[in-house]
């Protein structure tokens, strides 16, 4: 697939004017790739796009000056790779969580991921589910991989955190699936206010502070899937 060479462009800034909505920033040299992953992000209501950048270089002063908390990097970027702008990046900002698009995933690059930084491995197919639950475990330091690799870095092993009743794991399963709290509502022919309670009430048996940060947590203890 066609490349941009060492075009950088990145979007325009987006004004995060909710603190609890995670920045999201993507960095691959094919348009098309980026369009997709803005497509399948930016369908959920916790995540804003807050830049996108072509090559690593751009990735890394765009990281400085849009402080995302979360950065998408494609591991074959032009300039500079997606593993060297990892290191970087996570050495100069050790709170932006890091996943690595990789075009064939093995257990040696997923362990060479992690030596740089990164904290999510996932292939170029994986699919929108896979995409989120690795922004979602990379947004509160917690490690994915896909998980269509055999061996090598597994998420950590589950806590004894709080249990959700079976209708609140309902619920953060369709968080997970990137439903909106009114699409979970008309799912489960809820009203809006008792969908909104109902999160609250998984948020604070979970202790996390907003909505991803509960997917990763029942993805890591195998609340949800």
């Amino acid at each position: 697939m066609e490349r941009a060479g060492d075009t950088t462009r990145s979007a325009d800034p987006v004004r995060r004017d909710d603190p609890r909505r995670l920045g999201i920033l993507l960095a691959d040299s094919r348009v098309v790739v980026r369009e997709g992953l803005r497509r399948i992000l930016s369908g959920r209501d916790d995540l804003v796009i807050v830049g996108e950048a072509a090559d690593g270089n751009h990735a890394i002063e765009l990281v400085a000056r849009r402080r995302p908390d979360v950065v998408v990097l494609d591991a074959a970027l032009p300039r500079l790779g997606g593993y060297e702008a990892s290191r970087r990046i996570t050495t100069a900002h050790p709170e932006v969580g890091i996943v690595l698009f990789i075009e064939r995933l093995t257990d040696e690059q997923v362990q060479s991921a992690r030596a740089h930084g990164a904290l999510a491995a996932i292939g170029q197919d994986a699919g929108a589910d896979q995409i989120s639950a690795a922004v979602a475990a990379a947004a509160v330091a917690a490690e994915y991989v896909d998980p269509r690799v055999g061996g090598g870095v597994r998420a950590p092993a589950p806590t004894t955190s709080a249990r959700l009743t079976p209708r609140e794991q309902e619920i953060l399963q369709l968080l997970a699936d990137g439903y909106t709290n009114r699409e979970v509502g008309a799912r489960l022919v809820l009203g809006n206010e008792t969908v909104k309670t109902h999160v609250t009430h998984i948020l604070t048996k979970l202790d996390a502070a907003h909505r991803s940060q509960a997917v990763a947590i029942g993805l890591r203890e195998g609340l949800i899937r």
